[in-house]
């Protein structure tokens, strides 16, 4: 990580290592391509570039695909909403505060020092670093270099200072294009209600976890809501509008990227299942799925995809194995497909089964990794799960299901509960209360909007 002394870095190198982290962003945590929405963040965006007046900045505004309420920024202008921080918004004044708030930190060059590396394989999994630090090199980097999440938590927390400093460059930034400055206080009393609802816990990324939040600076954003506001006409003219750009948001976890079912792993887009260890911390992203022996952390499965094509043999070679390694791969079949197998113990006393298994036109490696000494004992788990590796069935795709945001227009006098009555939804009545800006018991308006997540079949997406 960069020491605050940072500022001494160029605009050239600050650019570079922006550009790298996003790299990272993009293939561990993924970007969401829907262009309507995607299109709309970058207009709002756009509009607070061109009041931040910094032509030397070449922003990027992405929305990250994560559940979690987070928002970050990266050196050189990379700026990053969640989907699931927007599923919370309520007004187009909200988003643009956030953004700016994000694009200040850019400014200010706080977002450079503290840009890292991406979170350790071993502190995103839970597996001690001992074990794969002693991995051999060939083999550790297809077992170290697997399974990276770059996303905001993985930055160092911005000190209080820094913090205020972005809300005051921030929400004058909105003023400047024309947005309500209150927008961001509005956003922050959602989050601190949202953090109530969801309690502590501890495997969730929000907002709050690198932006403290505290009443002062509550206050301080409701005093700069005064400031005076260029006249200017919103992108969405009213909530509603807005509301209507997040029509159809995934809300929850995402099936394009696989979801567990139980211990069951399915990934719908790989056609691919397989069969996690039992009671073992399941973790998935767009690079890697995976299991980590409870309670010790002792022993890990991953499921990776790693190359195109129908031989496994060629899978491994892509993957960086030597001649030498190839030439111990033993050939075999896992569900009727081509496979192939390396057994390897390190120099350090561990011990790794990677397995390739081609099917329909990829292949996939299946990694299991535990102390030689262990070996013995989670042999048998590794193995089955290695075995358990299969094309889906239609009874899997049967259960996998997506929520999506839906817009329902109250009726007169109606209540959030009445609402949710004509429909369901995947949140309760108290969620739903606070991710709309009000609360369970007041009358709404009629034709008022309520943004609701509904649970509907998973259909893919159109594609390869």
């Amino acid at each position: 990580m960069l020491a605050a002394g940072c500022a001494t870095i160029s605009p050239g190198e600050e650019r570079k290592l922006g550009g790298e982290q996003a790299d990272e962003i993009e293939k561990s945590v993924g970007l969401v391509r829907e262009p309507r929405l995607v299109g709309y963040v970058r207009q709002v965006g756009g509009r607070l570039a061109q009041a931040a007046q910094r032509p030397d900045i070449a922003w990027q505004f992405n929305i990250a695909d994560e559940d979690d309420t987070n928002a970050f920024a990266l050196p050189g202008g990379w700026v990053y909403v969640t989907r699931g921080l927007l599923a919370l918004l309520n007004g187009e004044d909200e988003l643009a505060g956030v953004i700016g708030h994000e694009m200040a930190h850019v400014l200010e060059r706080h977002a450079a020092q503290r840009v890292g590396a991406a979170t350790p394989f071993a502190v995103l999994f839970g597996v001690p670093a001992a074990i794969l630090g002693t991995v051999s090199p060939t083999l550790g980097g297809i077992v170290g270099g697997t399974g990276r999440l770059a996303s905001g938590v993985a930055l160092a927390s911005y000190s209080r200072e820094q913090e205020r400093e972005a809300d005051d460059r921030g929400v004058e930034l909105a003023a400047r294009a024309g947005w309500n400055p209150g927008g961001l206080g509005r956003v922050l009393r959602t989050l601190e209600a949202e953090e109530v609802l969801a309690g502590a816990d501890p495997n969730r990324s929000r907002f709050f976890s690198d932006h403290p939040s505290s009443h002062e600076r509550v206050e301080r954003l409701q005093a700069a809501a005064r400031l005076p506001v260029t006249s200017a006409a919103p992108i969405a003219l009213h909530r509603g509008a807005f509301l209507g750009r997040l029509e159809g948001l995934v809300v929850g976890e995402n099936p394009d990227d696989g979801v567990f079912l139980g211990s069951l792993f399915v990934h719908p887009g790989l056609d691919a299942a397989i069969e996690m260890p039992a009671q073992w911390k399941t973790v998935n992203t767009p690079e890697v799925a995976g299991a980590v022996a409870t309670p010790d952390g002792d022993a890990v499965v991953l499921l990776s995809l790693v190359a195109d094509g129908d031989d496994p043999v060629a899978g491994a070679r892509t993957d960086g194995l030597k001649e030498a390694q190839l030439k111990q791969l033993q050939r075999t079949q896992i569900a009727g497909l081509p496979a192939a197998q390396l057994r390897a113990d390190t120099r350090d006393g561990n011990r790794v089964l990677l397995t390739w298994i081609a099917h329909r036109k990829h292949v996939m490696r299946v990694t299991g990794l535990t102390a030689v000494r262990r070996w013995e004992r989670y042999e048998p788990a590794i193995e089955r799960t290695t075995r358990s590796f299969r094309p889906l069935r239609p009874a899997d795709r049967e259960r996998i299901v997506e929520s999506r945001l839906r817009v329902r227009e109250a009726r007169a006098g109606e209540t959030i509960e009445q609402v949710l009555a004509r429909g369901g939804s995947t949140w309760n009545a108290a969620r739903i209360a606070m991710a709309n800006g009000t609360t369970v018991n007041a009358r709404l308006d009629p034709g008022w909007p309520v943004k609701v997540p509904v649970a509907q079949r998973y259909v893919r997406a159109a594609g390869p």
